[in-house]
């Protein structure tokens, strides 16, 4: 298509109060092939005609009745602004009063009256090509406005969307919370945490763990009522909003159905993949989304709770006071916080002392003494545990050196340390422990570790591994809390264990319960079958002791014996016990 046929194309507006100007114009446009051509005599109403049909070009008279050309420019432009259609005046006069006057009010161009017809041909069509192109350009503007707009668009929706499950993410969820907080209406969340996806992840790959929340999404999005928003939070974790819920118990009853659905194995190709699932729940009216989110992650349960939990304010005093702690225990150990207490280990066969356990305790100067159930947990989550671990075979260590060479100690006495989960898989863990045996020259005979079950069990292939070593060297190894833990049978089998320590729950109820006297004496004999000795814990009366003994458990420790004592206490406890016996 040439420029000619395009320019032909355009739609024109003769102003001019002259009927003959008019005709000429409007025959000189015909014969050259103008075919939107309108024309009027009163400029009063040249608004309209642009409203009802936008010209591409105005060729304007600027002396008429009424109206004239500077009153219509200038409602023109109060009327269009920057959008009024290009202007040529057509004008007998040649000054520059009225030219400057016609420029300042935005006219493209002039034709001078009588006209010459090439003139105003070429006028013409050169302001044409030259709106031609404005507009040209606008259309493009307009359409890579339009396609950035589409692609913003797109680009907001793939940052507020979990790309494998095609629900909100964290961001989508976000918004959804910060477009209900100014509306004050009740809000409760669903703190979800999964287990189990990181044990798949290691054993079945990405591509698995992919199609599981794939599988999971759709299940969820199925399951919770309508209006509820769910989607992914972070990791293992999942949200579910849930708009003006019906109180507490409605939030509770939604939050045990979904552990329902997930809590169960899951079919994904030919894999049925396990999960368990935790769910933390909190609920507001007025509130600040991120506030409303930790609320509901303070609430979920951990160990052996039930899997849903309703936030309090006591419940996040709980956990402000262990976030407090174990802030506090970082370093505790360099700032001389800690320290060992010892409790002895008794023959039960003559009565007399065999040994000790080794057992931490903590002083903070603020918070007072804290106890070890409270603290340990906290020490092995952070890791802390590593350094304090550190800590107590030092002191241990130490402290054993230290009563070898008193005339009291005798060459069998043995100090018992215990041993965290988190140290046992270090690969140095063996051979620096050894070394520092061998620093202070001691046997390894005089040394016991004392590991739980579970603890064990977290990593059995490197635990074994690293006790193999220490009980070729001489040293002891004791299973604490015996019963408590897997009671699995078949690692006792592949591990270099010679104690058992049976757990205080066996020992509590004993000499009144006949079940648990025949349990206490089936875990003995079961011991013996492994080729271990039985210690058991928690002895605080005669009786307790004397059916132990009949039942053929080696070794005691409890109150009945001694509490806890500092070194200094042990030792005169220990020469006080030596001389009652001879």
């Amino acid at each position: 298509m040439t420029a000619d046929t395009d320019l032909t194309d355009k739609r024109l507006l003769v102003v001019d109060d002259n009927p003959t100007n008019v005709e000429l114009l409007l025959d000189l446009l015909d014969d050259h092939g103008f075919a939107h051509v309108s024309s009027t005599g009163d400029g009063a109403n040249v608004v309209a005609m642009c409203e009802a049909d936008g010209p591409d070009l105005i060729l304007l008279d600027i002396r008429m009745p009424g109206l004239d050309g500077y009153g219509v420019m200038a409602a023109l432009r109060e009327r269009f602004g920057a959008q009024a259609p290009p202007v040529i005046v057509l004008t007998a006069q040649h000054d520059n009063e009225t030219r400057h006057r016609a420029l300042s009010l935005g006219v493209r161009d002039f034709l001078t009256k009588p006209f010459h017809h090439d003139e105003v041909l070429q006028r013409i069509r050169s302001v044409l090509e030259v709106q031609h192109r404005f507009q040209v350009r606008d259309q493009q503007a307009e359409a890579l406005e339009h396609l950035v707009a589409q692609r913003t668009q797109a680009l907001e929706h793939q940052s507020r969307t979990n790309a494998t499950t095609g629900l909100p993410n964290r961001t989508g969820l976000t918004r959804v919370l910060e477009a209900r907080a100014p509306l004050r209406e009740p809000t409760g969340i669903l703190f979800i945490a999964l287990d189990g996806l990181d044990d798949i992840m290691r054993l079945h790959g990405y591509g698995t763990i992919e199609s599981l929340l794939r599988h999971l999404g759709q299940q969820l999005a199925a399951t919770v009522p309508p209006r509820h928003v769910v989607g992914p939070w972070d990791g293992n974790e999942w949200l579910v909003i849930s708009p003006s819920p019906k109180g507490a118990s409605a939030l509770v009853e939604l939050a045990k159905r979904l552990c329902r659905l997930l809590h169960q194995d899951h079919r994904v190709g030919d894999l049925l993949l396990p999960l368990r699932a935790r769910v933390g729940i909190c609920q507001a009216t007025a509130f600040d989304p991120e506030r409303l989110v930790h609320q509901a992650a303070l609430a979920l349960p951990h160990g052996h709770m039930p899997p849903v939990q309703y936030y309090s304010e006591a419940l996040e005093q709980e956990q402000r006071h262990r976030l407090q702690l174990q802030q506090a225990l970082r370093g505790a150990a360099a700032r001389g916080e800690l320290a060992l207490v010892f409790q002895p280990k008794i023959d039960l066969a003559s009565g007399r002392v065999v040994g000790a356990e080794a057992l931490l305790r903590w002083h903070h100067p603020d918070l007072g003494p804290v106890s070890p159930s409270d603290f340990i947990p906290l020490a092995e989550a952070s890791g802390d545990i590593l350094a304090i671990g550190d800590w107590v075979i030092d002191a241990a260590i130490a402290q054993l050196s230290a009563w070898r060479q008193a005339p009291w100690c005798h060459e069998a006495f043995h100090l018992a340390i215990n041993v965290a989960a988190r140290q046992l898989p270090r690969q140095d863990f063996a051979e620096r422990l050894l070394e520092r045996l061998r620093r202070c020259d001691l046997p390894g005979a005089s040394l016991s570790l004392e590991v739980t079950e579970s603890g064990l069990m977290e990593n059995v292939t490197l635990a074994r591994g690293q006790l193999a070593i220490l009980a070729r060297a001489g040293l002891r190894i004791a299973i604490d809390d015996f019963g408590t833990g897997y009671s699995s049978l078949a690692y006792l089998k592949t591990l270099p264990v010679s104690t058992l320590k049976i757990d205080r729950a066996f020992v509590s109820p004993l000499p009144d319960s006949e079940e648990d006297r025949n349990l206490a004496a089936t875990v003995i004999a079961m011991a013996h079958g492994f080729g271990c000795d039985v210690v058991a814990e928690g002895i605080e009366t005669p009786a307790q002791a004397a059916m132990l003994r009949e039942l053929g458990c080696e070794g005691a420790q409890g109150y009945y014996y001694s509490r806890p004592l500092t070194a200094e206490a042990f030792a005169d406890w220990y020469r006080r016990q030596d001389a009652l016996r001879g």
